[in-house]
């Protein structure tokens, strides 16, 4: 019964974790900041929870801090090429196919780890890239002009390639680390990453009204510590299958606000491209499970 309620816990964490994130792509479009700088205030104000709560737990070695800020310098790339994705293609197309992570993390893991690529993998694969094409090709009209939002697109690919090689290191030290620890350093690294990539961009760094400020802390607090936290909570307690059907609430979410929000409607192309990529993305969970 105990651990039927563990269970039960661990779900609702991650379902509304993930809920959570899917809120941050409609911040990201409404900040008054260009995306890079937007990222940096959202690391920035969660620094501040994210150093207490690593304080809470045994502190990292030496070596994994500094495979975490390593790990960082990935995570922040990742978040600034879907926030950048976010200002040329659908709120959709980047979330989704930013999604495709688990695909190129069993690329890493045969190309790095040595770890075998079963026929399965390979099905899920390419129905995923289908859905992703497919997806492209029914693109609903976006904040940019059609060439720009493919570039959109790619961007979003590149922060899938990212958040895999992220995924790939914080797998490796995760059993020897807490996550406040690896949420904490990740955070750190990335916020100086999109600090400097703000500079050379010339990104401006400061909003001009309240409402902008509410809505770089609310990035900050709601989705990068509770979003992010409460999915760190309840994925290590879940079996890997049930936490990647919870966690498509993300994509999904993002995918119905954007619709209600920018009038983005995804037509019955880019809907059942979608659901290829999530069928693909299952296949591909699975058979790593």
């Amino acid at each position: 019964m105990a651990e039927g309620r563990q269970i039960g816990g661990a779900a609702v964490a991650v379902l509304v974790g993930a809920a959570l994130i899917g809120l941050a792509p409609i911040g990201i479009r409404l900040s008054e900041l260009p995306p890079v700088a937007t990222n940096l205030w959202r690391f920035l104000f969660a620094l501040p929870i994210l150093a207490v709560w690593a304080l809470t737990e045994k502190p990292a070695s030496g070596r994994d801090t500094r495979l975490l800020l390593i790990a960082g310098v990935f995570f922040g790339l990742e978040l600034c090429l879907w926030a950048a994705a976010l200002t040329k293609t659908t709120v959709a197309n980047a979330t989704l196919i930013t999604n495709m992570t688990p695909l190129f993390a069993a690329l890493f893991g045969w190309l790095l780890l040595k770890e075998n690529i079963a026929p399965a993998i390979l099905l899920g694969g390419a129905i995923a890239l289908s859905g992703a094409v497919l997806l492209a090709l029914g693109r609903a009209p976006g904040p940019a002009s059609a060439d720009e939002a493919w570039i959109g697109d790619l961007m979003a690919t590149g922060s899938a390639f990212g958040y895999a090689a992220y995924l790939l290191i914080v797998r490796s030290i995760g059993k020897r680390v807490g996550v406040g620890a690896i949420m904490f350093w990740a955070a750190l690294s990335a916020a100086a990453v999109a600090f400097v990539l703000a500079l050379i961009l010339g990104e401006p760094l400061l909003p001009h009204s309240l409402n902008g400020w509410l809505i770089l802390i609310g990035l900050g607090v709601v989705t990068q510590v509770g979003g992010q936290g409460l999915i760190a909570y309840g994925v290590g307690r879940l079996p890997i299958l049930v936490s990647t059907v919870l966690l498509w609430m993300q994509p999904l979410a993002a995918a119905a606000l954007s619709w209600l929000i920018f009038g983005e409607i995804l037509g019955p192309i880019a809907l059942f491209g979608a659901a290829l990529i999530l069928a693909g993305l299952f296949l591909v969970q699975r058979s790593r499970q």
